[in-house]
This record gives structure tokens, C-alpha cells and sequence, in this order.
């Protein structure tokens, strides 16, 4: 019995990474193309609906109190109505459109330049799918300017950044303080990228009186080892700094092609 329900754990988790191998590259780009087409219906359509019913009114006789007077509150009504479907459909077509920004990253292997200020802000609007990540955590990303790109694979940055937004989260879950800022700066021949976060420190200072930052903390948790590794690859260098009040990683991106 034992050995027939390993036999049975095994296939089913076989059959799990076999499904889970197409979901980025094979089934996602279809599920989005499948929502586009009638998304943009929608969207389309609602604002040919407002152009049309603004202009039918227009051409109405607007000096004839037995027509407008019960008209005008309907008029109102419908004008609000139609102006709320445009609104709620633009909201989700702002929403999908950072979906599938997310997967398309994750999706692209190209070596390649990078706008970094675009890949962080797509990820942080992202992250607003996990519903504590949208509510309870004040996020601030400070406007960089001009930024030259980076080069390096798409998918890499973004899998990098997602896991150092979600390891702040998890370190910000029990506190009641809950603030992740952003802030990008240029200073050639690096961007240097700041992220602080409130969670529990990343470091451990009881441990060790020198609070100097360090290429990795001393308390490695989370997923910062894959994280390094996968940086030192491009040549960027990562801080991890411990502070009474927040954490600091500072993150710096060569801006020359190797």
C-alpha cells in the first residue's frame, strides 16, 4: 500500500510539472490573446456608445420642455452609466495590461537593454494582484528621470525583483509598519537601485557589532543567495544593510554592455 501510494504521489507531481513547464511559455501568451479580443470589444464599444448617445442628444430639440423635462434626469443617468462601463473597462484593461507585461518578462530570455525604472514599476503593479501587498503595504517609487538602459535577460531581472519585493513582504507580514520605497539613481558608470522596506531585519546585529552593509546578510534567508547569484552574472553588486528602523538593499547596475 505504501508503495503504490508513493507510486501515486509520483505521477500526480509528474503531471503537475508537466502542466506547470507549458503555463508561461505555452498556455499564458493564449489565455491573454484569449482576453484581449474581447476586452477590446468592450472597451471599443463603450466609448462608441457615449460618442453616439452624446451625439443623438445633441440633435434632440433641447427647447422643448414636454420632451426634456422627464428626460432629464434619465439623461443624466444614462450619461453616468455609460461613463462608469468606461471608466471600470479602462481599470481593466490597466490591470491587464501589467499581467501580461509580467509574463511576457518572464517570458523573455533575449540578452538584451533594459529600462529598469519600467521593469520595477511593472513589478510593484503587479505585486497589487496579492491582496495584502495591495492593501496593507505603503509603496513609494521615486520618479528616476532619464535613466540609460542596462543590459541582461529580461526574465532574470524580473524573477530578481520579484522575489526581493515578495521576500520584503513576507519580512513586513507581522509588523504594523508596512512601507517598501523605491528609489533609482544615476551615477555613471552605475544605477544604483534602493529598495527599504520596515520588515524584520535581514541582517542580525546581535550577532555581529559591525553594522556595515554586506554582500549578503548574515542571516540569509529568503531568496537572496539565488538572487546574488544570478546578479553576479551581469557584473551588479548587491548590499544588504541592516537598520534599527528598515532594511536597505542597494543594488548596482552596470550601464555598459560586458
Amino acid at each position: 500500500m505504501s508503495n503504490e501510494k508513493t507510486k501515486l504521489e509520483v505521477a500526480r507531481q509528474a503531471l503537475e510539472r508537466e502542466f506547470e513547464s507549458t503555463f508561461i511559455n505555452d498556455l499564458m501568451p493564449g489565455i491573454l490573446h484569449n482576453f484581449a479580443n474581447p476586452l477590446n470589444g468592450i472597451m471599443g464599444r463603450s466609448r462608441l456608445l457615449e460618442r453616439r448617445l452624446n451625439d443623438y442628444l445633441k440633435k434632440t430639440n433641447p427647447h422643448d420642455p414636454e420632451w426634456m423635462d422627464p428626460l432629464g434626469a434619465e439623461q443624466t443617468r444614462l450619461l453616468s452609466d455609460i461613463a462608469s462601463i468606461c471608466k471600470e473597462s479602462d481599470r481593466f484593461f490597466y490591470m491587464f495590461q501589467d499581467l501580461a507585461s509580467k509574463f511576457y518578462a518572464v517570458a523573455d530570455r533575449r540578452l538584451d537593454q533594459i529600462n529598469l525604472e519600467d521593469l520595477i514599476r511593472n513589478e510593484i503593479r503587479f505585486l497589487d494582484f496579492y491582496l495584502d501587498f495591495k492593501h496593507e503595504v505603503k509603496k513609494t517609487v521615486k520618479p528616476a528621470g532619464d535613466l540609460p538602459f542596462v543590459y541582461g535577460v529580461l526574465s532574470d531581472y524580473s524573477y530578481c525583483f520579484s522575489a526581493l519585493f515578495r521576500d520584503a513582504m513576507g519580512r513586513m507580514k507581522r509588523g504594523d509598519r508596512k512601507e517598501l520605497s523605491i528609489e533609482m539613481v544615476h551615477t555613471h558608470p552605475v544605477i544604483s537601485v534602493s529598495i527599504e522596506d520596515t520588515g524584520a531585519g535581514i541582517d542580525n546585529p546581535a550577532d555581529d557589532a559591525d553594522s556595515a552593509p554586506s554582500s549578503m546578510p548574515r542571516r540569509s534567508d529568503g531568496n537572496f543567495a539565488y538572487i546574488k547569484t544570478i546578479f553576479d552574472e551581469y557584473g551588479i553588486n548587491c548590499l544588504f544593510e541592516g537598520m534599527e528602523d528598515r532594511n536597505r538593499i542597494t543594488i548596482e547596475f552596470p550601464v555598459t554592455k560586458k
